[in-house]
């Protein structure tokens, strides 16, 4: 357990506590015969105690009644990324076994090692304070920032406010992609072109972008997870932002865009390992993400298989902003999906679900006949 506060010179200084300091209290609130009551006092819970500026950043809550008990774990997104979230209903079950093993008598199921997300920060931290700007990797980054006016990549359709006022939370919206069977048919064609899921998304999203806007090439924010060794059971904040760029055209087939995508993917996970605030440290401006596309395979997530049966359901909270947009896409053993988060405007509301519909669209087509068109006239259309 440890804290941070700041000093007078307004330097953050943390503080480990040793084993056995902290003490957790559980309380009981009331009983609830109104589920909509029940959700408000929850989410007011989570708002009241969660923030970046306050410790702890984390809070659980159980709601019991005569058959089952839910278990709703809450933090806030600086200390936990997308898989650890992903990764508490596995960890619940395993340490329920092993405390009712326990209660029995019987020899407790073995529990994962994990290693310390701090020690991880701090061997980050010190790889990246390490790195000066003739490093080949922030050469990259340079070159990438510096092509397109000093900026990182923004969605491809106005959709920011002009008053810029970020006070509105972003709505969003959630979809199936594509269901089980497609989702398997769809990787084996892009593992046909070259390339696998990843990169057949990352095609037809260029493909939508350059029906808007002609250009030659496609450019995004990618998350890429950086938790390797002995860290690989361990919760924190694992996520390092990857550039992404690669070029089409209107007459490039799909699976010459998957190669395009593959060639674009390559070396970027290097890149997303130097967190994105040393990369404006060291390109001596400010940089943003406003638009990031994030993919992710579940399917190896410990206890993945039973998330129906344990209900388990991750969400996101509320987040404002005036220009940023999200899509997180996922495939389970279900198929694959995609939530998004877009700004509170009428061009966003409008651009970004269409968007995400008319790539849909595309991956169906693609799933069902390895070309962009569900009826292509030319082998052109077709040709690898």
């Amino acid at each position: 357990m440890f804290s941070a506060h700041s000093t007078p010179d307004s330097r953050l200084l943390r503080v480990t506590l040793p084993p056995g300091t902290v003490t957790i209290y559980p309380s009981e609130a009331t009983n609830f015969r109104d589920s909509r009551k029940l959700a408000q006092y929850i989410e007011n819970l989570f708002d009241r105690e969660i923030g970046p500026l306050g410790w702890p950043g984390y809070i659980c809550a159980t709601i019991s009644n005569a058959d089952a008990t839910t278990v709703c774990v809450v933090a806030d997104h600086t200390l936990i990324d997308g898989y650890s979230i992903l990764g508490i209903p596995h960890e619940i079950h395993t340490l329920y076994a092993a405390a009712l093993a326990t209660s029995d008598s019987k020899p407790a199921p073995p529990l994962p090692p994990t290693a310390s997300y701090l020690d991880f920060a701090e061997t980050e931290r010190n790889a990246a304070d390490a790195l000066t700007i003739d490093h080949e990797s922030v050469i990259s980054w340079q070159q990438f920032v510096t092509k397109v006016g000093g900026h990182l990549p923004v969605f491809p359709e106005p959709v920011s406010a002009q008053s810029g006022n970020p006070t509105t939370a972003q709505p969003g919206g959630h979809a199936e992609l594509l269901d089980a069977s497609s989702a398997r048919t769809f990787d084996q064609v892009c593992r046909a072109a070259g390339g696998a899921t990843f990169s057949g998304l990352l095609s037809c999203l260029a493909k939508v972008g350059h029906e808007i806007t002609g250009s030659g090439e496609f450019r995004t924010m990618v998350p890429f997870h950086t938790q390797t060794g002995p860290w690989r059971s361990s919760i924190g904040w694992f996520v390092g932002m990857g550039p992404v760029a690669f070029s089409l055209s209107a007459t490039s087939s799909f699976a010459e865009t998957v190669r395009s995508a593959v060639a674009g993917l390559n070396g970027v996970k290097e890149l997303a390992q130097i967190p994105l605030p040393r990369v404006a440290e060291l390109l001596g401006q400010p940089l943003r993400d406003p638009f990031m596309i994030s993919y992710m395979d579940l399917r190896r997530t410990p206890g993945a298989r039973n998330w129906n049966t344990w209900r388990a359901i991750a969400l996101r909270s509320r987040c404002t902003d005036p220009d940023e947009v999200c899509l997180w896409v996922w495939r389970n053993y279900d198929g694959l999906f995609v939530s998004y988060r877009h700004p509170a405007t009428d061009l966003a509301g409008i651009a970004v679900p269409r968007y995400v519909a008319r790539t849909k669209q595309l991956l169906a087509v693609v799933a069902d006949t390895s070309c962009w068109l569900a009826n292509p006239h030319s082998k052109e259309e077709c040709c690898s």
